[in-house]
């Protein structure tokens, strides 16, 4: 399918049908049949999106505009254009930088993000030759084969997937070629990591000559906020060929553990605050809004009420997530009695308006949840305030 997404024509493969979408960003060389092999094995009630970068496949291919910022706003723009309300993005390689860049921008629907072989956000130093040697990797089907056999993998490719690999890569853009190895793999997009506020694996090869599971777990890891590391044993840099299956397996569980936020419930009154904060942090207003009972009120410090009814709380939350906040509750404590607790919170918010430097606010909020009959706790009042 054809994708008109910041002021260009990119195409996707678009399979499966399903609540979440996986969108998956291929590493430089690679295009969206990269992922083929990985989308075959994952399961058929997930949505699943590839797209090819600008420069790349099938997608347009202009003069400029391969910096990690733009490629991000490619993104983003495309799963404006699908209308995407809950999906996680997996990206690979230069893909996984995008993907990191895209991420720290919180944007809304955002579940989760797999990181596979990345390349780091806080960019590569080079030296001259090796800038040279890379921006050359891809002239000719002899020099792609070279890398393919001495630097991309650890596991032989069937001559099929090797002349895909190969077709690929060739086919580039020469603008998309010269660019990443010249200026993108350095460039610095880290500022803003630990503002990611959704679940992150990090998965690696254990035989990687590009990026190194030594690496991942010494810069790449650190600089993401809750991330876990998985090593995968035998697999080289092009994971999505060379273990398609067990990448895929990876990847299903992780959504299925990770990323369900929109539909977890709390069998505890204290899980509820995490639930609250995850859901909100990624935008996801109907996560939110099914926190609370059906009668729930939202009351300040003097008692008044300011909403009433989910569908009142949701007008009022609507409004704090279009300002895209990063919401952090502890809890301080729990007070139960039956079905009913009192949670007492410290919290902290930060929102970025367009206009204006980030702002920073910190307070008390108590809350009152409430056990349903089916054993999920609810947010019955909420005082996000606090006391004096």
């Amino acid at each position: 399918m054809k994708i008109t997404a910041n002021g260009l024509t990119l195409h996707a493969d678009d399979s499966g049908h399903g609540p979440l979408a996986l969108v998956f960003l291929h590493y430089w060389g690679g295009t969206a049949r990269t992922w083929q092999p990985v989308i075959a094995a994952l399961p058929a009630n997930l949505r699943k999106i590839a797209l090819d970068a600008r420069g790349w496949g099938r997608s347009d291919r202009p003069a400029d505009g391969y910096d990690i910022a733009t490629m991000a706003d490619d993104v983003e723009a495309a799963i404006a254009a699908l209308d995407l309300e809950h999906y996680v993005l997996v990206g690979h390689s230069m893909g996984g930088k995008v993907a990191q860049l895209l991420a720290s921008r919180r944007p809304s629907g955002l579940a989760g993000l797999v990181l596979v072989a990345p390349s780091p956000a806080e960019g590569k130093s080079l030296s001259g030759p090796e800038r040279d040697a890379m921006a050359g990797a891809y002239a000719t089907s002899e020099s792609v084969g070279w890398t393919i056999d001495n630097v991309l993998t650890e596991r032989r490719l069937s001559p099929v997937m090797r002349d895909q690999v190969i077709a690929d890569s060739l086919g580039g853009a020469e603008a998309a070629k010269q660019f990443w190895p010249h200026t993108a793999i350095s460039e610095d997009v880290s500022v803003d990591l630990a503002r990611i506020g959704v679940p992150v694996r990090v998965i690696g090869g254990e035989n990687d000559k590009v990026d190194g599971v030594d690496m991942l777990r010494h810069v790449v890891l650190p600089s993401l906020p809750g991330a876990v590391m998985q090593s995968i044993s035998g697999g080289g840099h092009l994971l999505p060929l060379e273990v398609p299956q067990a990448l895929a397996a990876s990847i299903a569980e992780f959504v299925d553990t990770e990323c369900s936020g929109g539909c977890r419930t709390a069998t505890r009154p204290e899980e509820l605050p995490t639930i609250f904060d995850a859901a909100l942090n990624r935008g996801d207003i109907d996560a939110v809004t099914s926190l609370f009972h059906p009668e729930a009120i939202m009351r300040m410090q003097d008692g008044e009420t300011i909403a009433e009814g989910r569908e009142g709380l949701r007008a009022a939350l609507a409004q704090l997530i279009a300002a895209r906040p990063e919401l952090r509750n502890g809890v301080r404590r729990v007070i139960a009695s039956g079905d009913i607790a009192l949670l007492l919170l410290d919290w902290t918010i930060r929102l970025t308006p367009p206009d204006r430097d980030e702002i920073v606010e910190r307070g008390v909020a108590t809350q009152v949840v409430e056990r349903n009959a089916d054993g999920i706790w609810q947010l019955r009042i909420s005082n996000p305030l606090g006391i004096d």
